[in-house]
């Protein structure tokens, strides 16, 4: 029924009011349901590691649809999710980035510490202890995070398929998917550290949408291989020449 078939101006009005007072109640609810969300639309934030991914979705499986760099100022248009990504606008790219990466209006850096002077100069290296199995980052000589990784099947100290003990740099870095003739999989984030071996840092292996396939977080042939989370912060983590000391 159009507004043209309502007698009465009176009776208009009260339809028109009550319209008014449905939008108005909508405006509330769709406001509250938003800040439960998370959604903080035009918020802003700088990448607080040397370099980031942005994704098409916000997690690590999503494909990476470009990068942004350490001081880069965002938008934050959504976010966070559950698990901490926030969808972000740089000048001229949109994408997910994981929030542990960004310093939210200069609250937070990289992985969640608090921003300084010292930590900014102080060295970024990582450790392998293969006893334990564990990957630490460190600044200077505070740990600022640490996870667990798959490391080589080859238990010797040296041995071509080992997780090699000895110190080395990050010789090379490559954010896409590339594969593994030894895993017979795809696998992301790809951080070479010992050319010698052919070792690295690297995603648990996957298939070729991104996914963890059965059994990618087994035995490597002495690569260093993390959760697809993990492999995106130490990604983020480290450049070309960062220190990396494997020990048992």
């Amino acid at each position: 029924m159009g507004m043209g078939s309502l007698r009465g101006g009176r009776r208009c009005c009260r339809v028109r009011g009550l319209v008014d007072w449905f939008a108005a109640i909508t405006v509330v609810v769709l406001a509250v349901l938003g800040t439960a969300a998370g959604v903080r639309a035009e918020w802003s934030a700088a990448v607080a590691a040397p370099q980031l991914n942005l994704r098409a979705d916000p997690g690590t499986w999503a494909p990476v649809v470009g990068q942004v760099w350490q001081g880069e100022h965002l938008t934050l248009l959504a976010g966070p999710t559950p698990d901490d990504w926030y969808q972000v606008e740089a000048v001229d790219q949109t994408g997910w980035a994981y929030g542990g990466l960004l310093a939210l209006d200069g609250v937070t850096d990289a992985l969640g510490q608090g921003s300084s002077e010292a930590a900014s100069s102080a060295e970024r290296w990582v450790d392998v202890d293969r006893t334990t199995q564990t990957v630490t980052l460190y600044e200077g000589g505070v740990a600022v995070a640490a996870y667990w990784g798959a490391m080589g099947s080859d238990p010797s100290d040296d041995g071509f398929f080992a997780t090699a003990v000895g110190t080395y740099s990050v010789y090379e870095k490559y954010w896409g998917l590339s594969w593994t003739d030894w895993g017979g999989a795809w696998v992301g984030d790809w951080v070479g550290f010992d050319p010698t071996r052919l070792n690295g840092f690297h995603t648990y292996s996957l298939d070729t949408a991104g996914q963890v396939i059965p059994g990618g977080d087994g035995p490597t042939g002495g690569c260093v291989a993390l959760a697809p989370a993990a492999a995106d912060q130490l990604f983020a983590f480290v450049s070309v020449g960062t220190r990396v000391e494997v020990h048992r």
